[in-house]
């Protein structure tokens, strides 16, 4: 399952949403970055763990692992 880590500043810990389907994450964690008053910082990760990309407070977009 990819996993997508929401880190809100405001709050203590994290949230976590699973899928199978990356894609439906990288929607769904831009979708609530835009609609958020207090960004929250993102990451998305594959089944092994593995960073794929990921979205701060100041970000408009996913920017990928590793640029």
């Amino acid at each position: 399952m990819f996993k997508l880590t929401i880190d809100h500043p405001d709050r203590t810990g994290t949230e976590t949403v699973q899928s199978a389907c990356e894609v439906t994450l990288r929607v769904l964690g831009r979708d609530h970055h835009r609609a958020a008053t207090t960004k929250p910082d993102l990451a998305l990760a594959d089944p092994y763990g593995k960073t794929l990309a990921s979205m701060d407070a100041w970000a408009v977009d996913w920017v990928e692992a590793g640029q």
